[in-house]
């Protein structure tokens, strides 16, 4: 499933309303130390979800605006007065599947239902979108079990670390998972059999989650190893489950891609995440959010209005305005009205734009965001949003800006390039050592938030952080506003990618800011005003997504720069220090705009998300140059796995950036956000690094 595949169904459902199921049981077979956690710590983490709310659930829930349903299938202990507990206890934990099978089928049969009852009780609530999770000690040793029964395959190739475990730990665990697929013989052709006899009661309810969102056209967001095994039984009790699913992310577990690949579901990102709490999911949906308004797709069915709806109304005039000005249309006076528009745009782009007006508000101040966002409904080819701030600058706008750079300008950037608070991030990743989840579990958000703090000298760098976007584009790529924008070519239409920049840099709430680029100017001259822009950006903003703008349809910079700079595995081609001498010239002003920038939002401490295409090229050559940049650049291409149908190509300007930009969020609001085993009573690790590492120093 590439993303188009994957954009489409989640926008199917319309307008999202999330819930977040988290299923906790415990496992009989915990008792065979394959867990770096005591038992206890089931019921510890339940508490933690409902009393302390000091849990990565707890706060990923509130990263996706979605509400929080915890629920206890199965927890060995009597916790039927936590406030706020769904109590669906079938009972006090499985059996060991060490020693026999797991269940009854009717047991799990009851799982399945529990699962699908709460699921139609949302749905009637109005919710269309389920994130699942799961809390259970041992839960992934039952999951390669299901798996390695499913798909006749050996325990080693689907069992991993789960939650952390040391690597004689990782030996027996192997050894159990083997012992119980062989000693239960479940049937792979019978999925109640498989869930009755090596299966645990969190993955019957969650499965039953996935079946009833099935029935009921809705959406599920899978998050790590547990859910896709949760998703596997679903799809072998009705196949149809698979057209309903989203793959949020590839976690750590070695069987998570057996699963996924089975199912053709195509993750979204690579975080190297080891933590069944909903995490990846919840990240994803936020992105969804933001994508779905700006994606390019196809007839959209939920279309709920049109131009008539603004007639006769007071808002009609400045309606038309902004919808001009956006397009530099503005100059066409005779359009004064609701219809002479309309008319206008069908003829103009026969036909194939539809205009809606945005009714939110994304001017923000500086230092605070949406509290909340509800993605508006999408029109044919694109959406035209209300009026947005954006700074525009062009060289030579002043007469000062047609400076050169010289060497001597370009190596006090790269001599004087800051260091990294050393302490600040010791102290960062001390905390999160001893967060209540198992050691290093959540992957590269740990080791983002800990660059963050290297960056900005702070333990704990703040989630609401300022931030922008910041795009270089050639001069060719913005006419005039006397000029159409769409502006024939000998292919078709041209993109006004100002306007398509803007459209999703507003949707991710973000400043805007544009350099145009003259490609017949001096290449040093260029460099001076990407340095001088991106000075003036960085300042103050401590996180900026930064991308190259182009009309990939005609100008194909994607392929040129890889043409001339990378070899055909992706490795660099050419000598880092003449590297800009086998860039084709018309593309050396660019090219040279953004390492000025590049180099100095680095020299003034700002974490600067790469987007994909020429500016990693350009980054990663940079590097090269000068390494000391490397702690400031965050390449959003290794933590997504974005792709595209081959015919269906279709894509806004700097979408990955922004995506890493979230990633960023997410991470540093764990950071703030979740609590200590200390704060929340949760035990620490009893085996692996956990346990020398999650200890509180007096």
């Amino acid at each position: 499933m590439t993303f188009t595949v994957m954009s489409e169904l989640y926008r199917s459902i319309g307008k999202t309303k999330k819930c977040t199921f988290i299923f906790c049981a415990d496992h009989g077979v915990a008792e065979m130390k394959v867990s770096a956690y005591p038992q206890s710590t089931t019921a510890e983490m339940v508490k933690n979800y409902l009393v302390e709310q000091g849990a990565a659930a707890n706060v990923f829930a509130k990263f996706a605006h979605s509400e929080l349903v915890v629920v206890d299938v199965g927890v060995n202990a009597d916790i039927s007065d936590l406030p706020g507990l769904v109590d669906r206890k079938i009972d006090y934990g499985t059996k060991n599947i060490a020693v026999g099978k797991a269940m009854t089928k009717a047991q799990a049969k009851k799982s399945i239902k529990i699962g699908k009852e709460l699921a139609e009780k949302a749905i009637k609530a109005g919710c269309n979108c389920f994130l699942l999770g799961e809390m259970g000690i041992a839960n992934t040793t039952v999951a390669s079990a299901i798996t390695a029964a499913f798909f006749d395959t050996s325990a080693k190739r689907v069992t991993g670390r789960g939650s952390n475990i040391s690597d004689a730990r990782l030996k027996n665990k192997i050894k159990v998972v083997g012992k119980a697929v062989g000693i239960n013989s479940p049937d792979p052709d019978d999925p109640i059999d498989v869930l009755s006899k090596v299966g645990g009661f969190e993955f019957g309810a969650m499965a039953g989650v996935i079946l009833a969102a099935a029935k009921h056209n809705c959406v599920v967001v899978l998050d790590g190893f547990n859910t896709a095994v949760a998703a596997l039984i679903a799809y072998e009790i009705n196949s149809d489950v698979n057209e309903h699913l989203i793959a949020s992310h590839i976690g750590r577990e070695v069987g998570h891609d057996l699963i996924l690949n089975y199912l053709d579901l195509m993750p979204m990102f690579t975080l190297d995440l080891a933590l069944g709490e909903a995490i990846g999911s919840s990240i994803a949906v936020k992105i969804l959010d933001c994508l779905n308004y700006v994606y390019v797709c196809g007839p959209d069915a939920d279309f709920e209005g049109d131009l008539s709806d603004f007639k006769e109304n007071s808002r009609e005039e400045e309606f038309i305005k902004n919808i001009m000005e956006n397009l530099n249309l503005d100059s066409l006076e005779e359009i004064d009205n609701i219809d002479k528009m309309a008319d206008f745009l069908n003829e103009a782009f026969d036909g194939q734009v539809q205009v809606e007006e945005v009714d939110l508000d994304f001017q923000l101040s500086d230092d605070e965001r949406l509290d909340s966002f509800e993605p508006p409904f999408s029109v044919h080819d694109f959406n035209i949003p209300r009026a947005y701030p954006m700074m525009l600058r062009s060289m030579g706008g002043h007469e000062d800006e047609y400076v050169a750079a010289s060497e001597k300008t370009f190596n006090f950037y790269l001599q004087t390039m800051p260091k990294l608070d050393y302490k600040a991030m010791n102290r960062c990743r001390e905390h999160i050592d001893k967060l209540a989840k198992p050691y290093k579990s959540l992957g590269l958000l740990e080791d983002i938030a800990i660059q963050f703090a290297g960056i900005t000298g702070e333990e704990f760098p703040t989630y609401k952080f300022r931030r922008a976007a910041f795009a270089l584009t050639d001069m060719k790529n913005t006419p005039p506003p006397n000029q159409s924008v769409y502006r024939p070519h000998k292919n078709g239409f041209r993109r006004n990618v100002t306007m398509d920049f803007s459209m999703s840099a507003r949707t991710f709430a973000m400043k805007i800011f544009m350099g145009l680029v003259d490609s017949n100017a001096d290449p040093t001259v260029a460099f001076n005003f990407g340095r001088n822009l991106a000075e003036e950006i960085s300042f103050g903003t401590p996180v900026i997504a930064m991308t190259d703008l182009s009309d990939w349809e005609f100008e194909k910079l994607d392929k040129r720069f890889s043409k001339a700079l990378l070899k055909k595995n992706g490795d660099l081609k050419v000598d880092p220090n003449s590297f800009l001498n086998a860039i084709p010239k018309d593309l050396r002003c660019l090219t040279s705009a953004l390492i000025g920038a590049i180099i100095s939002a680095a020299h003034n401490s700002t974490l600067i998300v790469l987007d994909s295409g020429p500016i990693e090229i350009i980054a990663r050559y940079l590097e090269k140059i000068c390494p000391e940049i490397r702690p400031f650049l965050l390449y959003a291409t290794k933590l997504t796995t974005y792709d595209f149908e081959p015919d269906l190509h279709i894509c806004f300007d700097g979408e990955i950036a922004f995506m890493g930009v979230e990633i960023v969020e997410a991470a540093l609001m764990c950071l703030n956000e979740m609590k200590t085993f200390s704060e929340t009573g949760v035990k620490i690790a009893i085996d692996g690094k956990g346990a020398e590492n999650q200890i509180e120093k007096k």
